[in-house]
Parts: C-alpha cells; sequence; structure tokens
C-alpha cells in the first residue's frame, strides 16, 4: 500500500487465493475521463462508453477465458465502467495457484497495451521497466513521463471481499446504481460536497453531504442509553435487561423526536450507535427528514456512502461527519478509550458538540 494511498489496505488476514466473490474498484490514472461519459439522465441513467472503455469491459469478459488456459475457473459478475473508474464482480471458483491481484495486473496491463493502441502509440515498455519498484516509486517514475507513457490504471486496487449472505445484492446493486450516483452528483453538486478535513468546534472531521445543516436553527440530539436506566434493571446481569427500545418511555422520546423533524424543522443530531439511535436513524430515511449522522468508520479520499445515505444527501436531508481524532479522546469514566463503552460515551459527546454549534465549519482540506 502506498503512502498515502487512497485506497484501504488489503486484507492482510485473507488469503486471495481461494475461492470467493470480490467487488474491484480500478482508478484511471489522474482520474482521467477515459472511458466513458454520463448521459446526465437521472431517470434513465446509463453510460456512453468510449473506444478504450468498451475495450476494458470486453477484456473484463474475457478474463475466465484466458485464465480457463490455466485451469483457474472464474466468474465475471456485473461490471460498470464509469469516465473515470472501473467497477466489477469477481467470482472465483475454486482456489487458484496465484493470487487475486495477478489476475488484476494482466487485466490491467492489457487494458493499458488496448488504450494505446486506440491513440496509435505501440511498443512502450515503462510496466516492465517500472516492475521491480515500490508503489510509491511507481507512481514517481510515471509523473516524469507523458500521460500516453503511463499505464491506463492506477498501480493499486480497491476490494470489497463478499463475508455475508444479501451482500452479493448489495454489490451488485451498487455497481448498477454507479451511473445514477454520479448524475446526481453532478446535477447537485452542492448536496455532495465531501470534505477531508473540516474543523467544528475546535474538533477535526471528515464530512460528506450537506454541510449546510449545521447552521440550522434547530438542531437536537438523539441519544438513547442501551438499557432501562433504573437501578432495579441496571442490577440484573445484562442478558436479562430490558432494553430502552423496549420501553414505553423510548417510544415515547422517539415520536418527540419524529414530531420535532417534522413540525419545527429541527435537525436530528445521530450517531446511531445504540438500537434506540439505530431505530432513529431509520426514521429519518424513511419519514423523509433531516439528519446531521456521525459514524466512527473514517473516511478515504474515494469514499461514498450506501444508496440509503446517497439518496437522503441527494435531497438535501444528511450530513455525514466521521471524527478524525476519535482515538485521541479520553477514556470515559475510567473505562479504557479503546472500548465500545467509551466509544458510544465519547461520539455522544460529539453528537451534543455539534447539536450546540451554531456557526459555520472551517474548511482545511477539500
Amino acid at each position: 500500500m502506498a503512502k498515502n494511498s487512497p485506497y484501504r489496505p488489503h486484507a492482510k488476514w485473507h488469503d486471495y487465493t481461494k475461492r470467493g466473490i470480490y467487488l474491484i474498484t480500478l482508478v484511471v490514472s489522474g482520474r482521467d475521463h477515459i472511458l466513458s461519459e454520463l448521459n446526465m439522465d437521472a431517470k434513465h441513467p446509463d453510460v456512453i462508453l468510449t473506444e478504450t472503455g468498451k475495450k476494458v469491459v470486453e477484456n473484463w469478459r474475457r478474463i475466465p477465458e484466458f485464465q480457463a488456459k490455466y485451469s483457474r475457473k472464474i466468474k465475471m459478475m456485473h461490471c460498470v465502467a464509469m469516465p473515470d473508474h472501473f467497477h466489477g464482480i469477481i467470482f472465483v471458483e475454486e482456489d487458484m495457484d496465484i493470487k487475486l491481484g495477478s489476475v488484476l495486473r494482466g487485466f490491467k496491463s492489457g487494458c493499458t497495451r488496448e488504450w494505446r493502441r486506440i491513440n496509435g502509440v505501440v511498443n512502450i515498455k515503462t510496466e516492465s521497466a517500472s516492475g521491480h519498484l515500490s508503489i510509491n516509486r511507481r507512481l514517481d517514475y510515471y509523473a516524469a513521463l507523458p500521460r500516453i507513457n503511463q499505464p491506463l490504471f492506477d498501480p493499486d486496487y480497491d476490494d470489497s471481499i463478499l463475508f455475508k449472505r444479501g451482500q452479493l445484492k448489495n454489490m451488485i446493486d451498487y455497481v448498477k446504481d454507479n451511473p445514477r450516483r454520479a448524475i446526481l452528483r453532478k446535477m447537485f453538486p452542492d448536496l455532495f460536497r465531501k470534505y477531508l478535513k473540516i474543523e467544528i468546534a475546535g474538533r477535526y472531521y471528515s464530512a460528506y453531504g450537506n454541510i449546510f445543516l449545521l447552521r440550522a436553527p434547530s438542531k437536537e440530539q438523539v441519544y438513547f442509553h442501551r438499557f432501562e436506566q433504573s437501578p432495579e434493571n441496571l442490577r440484573k446481569p445484562m442478558k436479562d435487561r430490558i432494553r430502552y427500545e423496549e420501553t414505553a418511555a423510548f417510544q415515547q422520546e422517539r415520536n418527540e423526536l419524529i414530531l420535532h423533524a417534522q413540525e419545527d424543522f429541527t435537525v436530528l443530531v445521530n450517531p446511531a450507535v445504540s438500537k434506540g439511535e439505530q431505530i432513529l436513524r431509520d426514521d429519518c430515511f424513511s419519514l423523509s427528514l433531516r439528519m446531521i449522522h456521525i459514524q466512527s468508520r473514517p473516511m478515504t479520499e474515494f469514499y461514498k456512502p450506501e444508496k440509503q445515505r446517497f439518496d437522503a444527501c441527494a435531497a438535501g436531508r444528511l450530513l455525514i461527519l466521521a471524527p478524525l481524532e476519535l482515538d485521541k479522546m479520553d477514556g470515559y469514566n475510567g473505562v479504557d478509550k479503546s472500548s465500545k463503552y467509551s466509544t458510544f460515551h465519547n461520539i455522544n459527546t460529539l453528537a451534543k458538540e455539534i447539536t450546540e454549534f451554531y456557526g459555520s465549519a472551517k474548511i482545511i482540506a477539500r
């Protein structure tokens, strides 16, 4: 993994020679728009492939044919060539004698050759000349060359590994939905702003979505304990305790928050850590309420929310915040800061600060 790479680290604990299903993302070097154009029709979204994009899709679909020569069983599933990146789902049906990365390197090299051929350039050996270099040094090596002498795609790639039931459908839906998402981002850019670093009330966050929700005149924190808080209940073994979301008090608080959000246009600030907070998060989506969602998971340069949160961003109803220094906050009530207990309370502390914040966020890095 290159230093300061926008890609997530590959799973060191996973054996990439093994049978499995993967969602692969390849990014065109320099984010150049080479593979396709968007039709800019949000109701009937599609991409219009360039000649290079057609070859990329064709080469992707021919991977099983090529790998079968080496007795490797691979199935290609849905793919889409966006203007500056490519998504594809690959099913390794049996264990292989090489890693998945080697299969992808061969695919990427073939795409680069086709791209150069289309542009009338052949017999360039830059890949072999740089093959022994680390990714960082390879990037420096390519940066000194004309664009056509560089590879079509970045040296690295991003992968998501399928582990649980229902994940494949989500993968396929995500790939199919990419053109619509890209078109909406172009049509409503202010609702999809991504900020790698902003300052709010003296703390740093990454942000995605409608940042103007921070300035809403009415904000209210969503905060629910995991368990009903009576001394009698808290003395019980954890497995026997009454959960707060099962109580009448929770239903009353839930209804009051929804009412405020509907009638007073209150923005709900919700970390969605406890079960009750997650229920309110889902209420915001189903009832089209405005929300600032604080997530503990960091955002990378290429971060994109899943469909439900994406659509809420498209409607201007959502701002996603990811604290950059959550690990620097102290433990809570003497409990180690790395524990789930302290994380739960620290994120709720951030939610309280954001609820009480009525200024403009200081943008440090986009």
